[in-house]
């Protein structure tokens, strides 16, 4: 009886053993290749990294416009001869770097043949004068000495004199029917034309450019060189449509040269009304004034607004490219849009973060990072 006893016993406890087994086998996870694949993600996901966010610190800074620009001469010619004719030499040659003075002869063309020609038609112009002088005698004897006097003073070398100062409309008539204007008026149009024979310079200035030679053949349309003044220079610089409320002619500049080792004061005299519509951006026209100012030199400088402006100065690496940064907002990354100040060797200033606000340094580790968690899950 007792061994029948201990027989179920034993019996028992085996069949709760299989039972329990029956049930772990069951409940424990398949290994099948989609636990794998969450189960290596995992990993992936442990070992990757997490960005390193730095804190921004803003600061409030007066803002300034930044000027530069290449100057060029307020006062400038580009030399077109109105004539043609053959560049004579003179003394004073027209070259790079000669400075003339105003009035002074640039360039003298050939005009013998023309000469010749003014020479025989004021010859002319005095027979013609000649011939009706005794008719006023006998119809205008009043005016006769004013006449008199005028024909004295033609001489077929000089430019024709004025006409005689007269109120007089049967003389006025007498005279229109001998042609005495009508050549008299020819006579003078030459004379201008032989003006265009020699170019003089309009203001003080010097040569920046010299395109012909003594003996060379030039005519209208053919561009033979630039004279500037070498005192008065433009600087031109483009500025920010946001920030045109800020530039009022009349205000000066401080200006320096690359190098830092002259400064100058610049006045702003005009703006243009347009806009560029490529770099969205307004001209402004600065005059400068200075001995030792040359037309193509570089300068810079900035205009203070009176106004203030916060800043924060962030790495370069933090900038995408795309005008943002990214930033940490309510546990998640997200792009946030700024604008460049100013640059820096290694740093960029730039305005739209808060103080406090959280940003990734480097955002192309951030982006190879994320790109490479990506790639790793998709190949499980």
């Amino acid at each position: 009886m007792e061994n029948k006893k201990a027989y179920l016993t034993t019996v028992t406890l085996i069949l709760l053993l299989v039972a329990a087994a029956i049930t772990l086998w069951l409940r424990w996870p398949a290994n099948t290749p989609e636990t794998e694949m969450q189960h290596s993600a995992s990993n992936v996901a442990a070992h990757q990294q997490s960005p390193d966010f730095m804190e921004v610190a803003t600061m409030e800074i007066s803002e300034s416009i930044d000027i530069s620009g290449r100057l060029r001469a307020d006062n400038r010619l580009e030399v077109f001869p109105e004539a043609t004719g053959k560049v004579l030499y003179q003394d004073k040659a027209f070259r790079e770097g000669m400075h003339f003075n105003e009035g002074e002869v640039l360039l003298r063309l050939d005009s013998k043949e023309l000469e010749l020609q003014l020479r025989s038609s004021r010859s002319g112009f005095q027979t013609l004068v000649a011939s009706v002088l005794p008719d006023i005698r006998l119809d205008y004897p009043e005016y006769l000495e004013q006449f008199e006097a005028w024909f004295d003073a033609l001489d077929p070398e000089q430019p024709l004199p004025d006409l005689p100062d007269y109120d007089h409309r049967p003389l006025h008539r007498f005279l229109a029917s001998k042609g005495v204007f009508d050549r008299y008026y020819q006579i003078k149009s030459s004379e201008q034309q032989l003006e265009k024979f020699v170019i003089r310079a309009p203001f003080p200035g010097v040569v920046a450019m010299a395109k012909v030679e003594p003996g060379q053949n030039t005519g209208p349309q053919q561009h033979i060189g630039t004279f500037v003044d070498s005192n008065q220079y433009i600087l031109n610089a483009s500025v920010r449509t946001s920030q045109r409320n800020h530039i009022v002619p009349g205000r000066t500049v401080a200006l320096r040269n690359q190098q830092g080792e002259e400064n100058w004061e610049g006045t702003i005299r005009r703006i243009n009304p347009s806009i560029d519509p490529q770099t969205q951006q307004v001209t402004i026209y600065l005059e400068v004034e200075g001995s030792s100012l040359s037309e193509g030199m570089y300068l810079e400088g900035s205009l203070e607004t009176g106004s203030k402006v916060s800043i924060a100065r962030i790495p370069k690496s933090a900038l995408h490219r795309g005008g943002h940064v990214y930033t940490l907002e309510d546990g998640e990354v997200r792009p946030c849009p700024v604008q460049i100040y100013d640059l820096e060797r290694e740093y960029v200033l730039v305005q739209g973060l808060r103080d406090g606000q959280k940003i990734i340094p480097d955002y192309r580790r951030f982006m190879n990072n994320r790109t490479s968690f990506h790639n790793e899950a998709e190949s499980l």
